[in-house]
């Protein structure tokens, strides 16, 4: 192999990692999850590509062979311990593929660490890598464009409300971009004199810090200000015998901080900051906030899973099932499914158990030890090193009250990256110029071909399993759902379009099998469609179900989709089955026992529908929702002081909304089934009270008043409907003639 072939591979390596950061641009709109899968898809196509390439010229050219660093061995340990939390965790299969949403599992994690090795080995030497940061903070200033675009409107927000989050349809991804960002732009400020640079530097500063403040991401904005503050001390203390100049800088600095925050503590309950959609949401941070204080029970959840599975905990992606199993009933205010912690310390200890755990923030000691060595060998300036520790400050806090995704994985690698080429240049591993082959001419051993030829195998076999057919699927997926508008009621035809994506049997066919679930669901109400569509439908959506709990057989979520269509299709023994299989996944979620009541009621098995929902009701009193449907099981079994103790206590706790709960058409039925018509006359009374120009409610109050013998009652109501609409007035005048000759209409 020549030296010419070998700049030349070089150069296209080169290229493709100036490329890899176009990911933050992708938004797939012809994907299921568009603005994940897209970015998930490309960034492992790219690398796998790379990788082959990145093999082949480190067999002929030993200096592209990685070095060690601390950082390498500290990713190398996270890495191995991942695979084994994978391998040993509680569901294998959920932990290595992940799934459409979220796109992460280990063979993220493997892509990201095979990135990281053909990241620090390709470039190797300054220039290159003020060259990639250039290009980085030009994907960067692309994604200021388009959020300032749509601040003023010109692009709409993805979300639907006004926080920013640009091409990564997410704010909370979008802000934690925009603080590595603000480092690239701190990077180069540190290094440039050019003042004209440096103004526009200042300037795109500012514009992107606006943008975190937009993003109205509490955590981005609290770890924005954390780290400013980090890097304001480290210039204090690294220039306080220095530089007078930077020192009072940095005391002006801190001072602005806390300024701005006592400042802001002081007017958080003023109306400008109250009006102002952001300052209202960093306002209402408090350990009684809602969000705030359902993290703190989500992260106790996690440390009892954690203590369950201390060593390797539950693998990638399981969370779901500690969430599920540690479940807290006073959640009941939060989305009844979570599939993260919310938190960077729980989220690795639940992955990975300690040893994951550990490995992964030796990750973070090696990256601050290779910057304080750099700082002290004046491999670093004191800028660089403030700036590092500070993202590494901001990132973190960041990550305290969310979770990484790909775009901030991708940006911190790629820090990493660098970090590692800092710490291969003060060992004296690295040249001023790229390296050449020592023996262009050279011949391979047999054992590099065997090398190359297994990476060529591996790279292909896995653009094929990891890529193509998940890629194949999730567009099938997509056009299927895309379909039951038009050709929803061809029944034949849309139960081919899911069978389509089954047939590439990825780890798609998850999502896919709930989707059938929630079409065949869905025909049940159309009227237009025969029978035995919808029993076709129906049939095959439980016949796909029942694979997926043999695939998720620890999943409460997944035995509550099989309980819903098992009772559709009336097969109630079943679905009592399942959804107690369910229940002992998560004993304390008051969702799965208020299923299990509607499986009870549907069965008219009354009693055991009150015990069920007796158990949900006094998981947590305060629920209005199991309050509510256990006063309508107390109805049922006529255990009607109870109902009524149940009542006066909702009203105590919840005021006129619990009036809005009992007071409907449901409890009108569960009256009726008792013969209880004062209850009724009750709750039409109420109604009308609500809607007073709703004619019908005085018809049906009219029928309450006939059933209790209150026959003049009843002619005045059905006069006043008629009064509303003039339309009924034929109808009514017979009912009103009806009642008055003796008889009941």
């Amino acid at each position: 192999m020549s030296e010419k072939s070998i700049r030349y591979i070089v150069y296209v390596l080169k290229t493709g990692l100036f490329i890899l950061p176009a990911l933050s641009l992708i938004v797939a709109g012809s994907f299921f999850f568009p603005f994940i899968t897209g970015k998930n898809f490309f960034f492992r196509i790219m690398v796998e590509i790379l990788f082959f390439l990145w093999i082949f010229v480190a067999c002929f050219d030993k200096n592209y062979r990685p070095r060690k660093s601390p950082i390498l061995i500290a990713l190398a340990a996270t890495l191995f311990f991942l695979t084994l939390a994978t391998i040993f965790g509680a569901n294998p299969y959920r932990s290595f593929w992940s799934n459409f949403e979220r796109m992460e599992g280990l063979v993220c994690h493997i892509h990201l660490f095979l990135y990281f090795l053909i990241l620090a080995s390709t470039l190797r030497t300054k220039k290159d890598w003020n060259w990639f940061f250039v290009d980085l903070l030009g994907f960067s200033f692309i994604l200021t464009v388009y959020g300032f675009l749509q601040f003023f409107s010109v692009l709409s927000v993805h979300q639907g409300d006004i926080r920013l989050d640009a091409t990564l349809g997410n704010a909370t991804y979008y802000a934690i971009f925009m603080i590595f960002s603000l480092f690239l732009i701190g990077f180069f400020l540190a290094k440039t004199k050019n003042k004209w640079l440096r103004l526009g530097l200042g300037i795109l500063f500012v514009l992107d810090a606006l943008l975190v403040f937009m993003t109205a991401t509490r955590g981005a904005i609290l770890g924005l200000f954390g780290g400013a503050a980090i890097f304001a001390i480290l210039m204090l203390v690294f220039n306080f015998k220095k530089s007078k100049k930077i020192r009072y800088a940095a005391l002006g600095a801190l001072a602005a901080l806390a300024f701005a925050a006592v400042l802001f503590l002081l007017l958080k309950n003023t109306a400008f900051v109250q009006n102002n959609y952001v300052l209202s949401r960093m306002a209402g941070i408090s350990f009684s906030e809602r969000t705030v204080e359902s993290r703190f029970t989500i992260w106790k959840m996690a440390f009892n899973g954690f203590l369950e599975r201390p060593f390797l905990g539950w693998g990638p992606e399981n969370y779901n099932l500690v969430f599920n199993k540690y479940f807290e009933p006073k959640l009941w205010k939060q989305e009844p499914w979570f599939d993260r912690t919310h938190n960077i310390i729980f989220d690795w200890l639940i992955s990975s158990g300690a040893l994951g755990f550990l490995a992964y923030w030796s990750v973070w000691g090696a990256a601050m030890f290779i910057t304080i060595k750099g700082y002290k060998k004046k491999q670093f300036s004191a800028a660089e090193t403030s700036l590092v520790i500070g993202l590494f400050g901001a990132y973190f806090f960041h990550n305290l009250f969310v979770f990484d995704n790909l775009t901030s994985y991708f940006l911190f690698f790629s820090i990493l990256g660098y970090l590692h080429f800092k710490y291969a240049e003060m060992s004296g591993a690295i040249l001023e110029r790229a390296p050449v082959a020592e023996k262009p001419a050279e011949e391979i051993k047999l054992s590099s071909y065997l090398i190359i030829t297994a990476a060529f195998l591996a790279v292909v076999f896995s653009l094929y399993f990891i890529n193509l057919k998940p890629i194949l699927a999730n567009r099938q997926l997509l056009a299927a759902l895309g379909q039951i508008q038009t050709k929803g009621m061809d029944v034949d035809f849309m139960l081919k379009e899911f069978d389509k994506v089954f047939t590439y049997n990825t780890f798609g066919t998850i999502e896919a099998r709930e989707q059938l679930g929630g079409y065949a669901e869905q025909l049940l109400t159309a009227e237009a469609i025969p029978a035995d569509s919808k029993n076709k439908a129906l049939s095959k959506a439980i016949e796909e179900m029942e694979k997926q709990i043999v695939r998720l057989p620890d999943d409460a979520r997944a035995y509550l989709f099989l309980a819903t269509l098992y009772t559709k299709a009336g097969r109630l023994n079943e679905a009592i089955k399942t959804v107690s299989k369910a229940i002992e996944l998560s004993p304390k979620k008051q969702q799965i026992q208020f299923v299990l009541a509607d499986i009870y009621l549907t069965s008219e098995q009354y009693d055991e529908a009150f015990a069920s929902l007796k158990t949900a009701y006094e998981l947590d009193p305060t629920y209005h929702e199991a309050a509510k449907n256990l006063m309508l099981a107390a109805v049922l079994t006529n255990q009607l002081e109870y109902a009524d103790e149940l009542y006066q206590k909702g009203k105590e706790i919840h005021g006129g909304f619990f009036d809005k709960l009992t007071k409907s058409p449901r409890f009108v039925s569960a009256y009726y089934k008792i013969g209880n018509f004062q209850k009724i006359k009750e709750i039409w009374e109420y109604l009308i009270r609500e809607q007073p120009n709703n004619a019908q409610l005085y018809v049906s109050l009219a029928a309450t008043y006939l059933q209790l013998g209150e026959r003049q009652n009843a002619i005045k109501e059905l006069e006043k409907a008629i009064e509303l609409e003039p339309k009924f007035k034929e109808q009514g005048e017979y009912f009103i003639n009806e009642i008055r000759a003796g008889r009941n209409p």
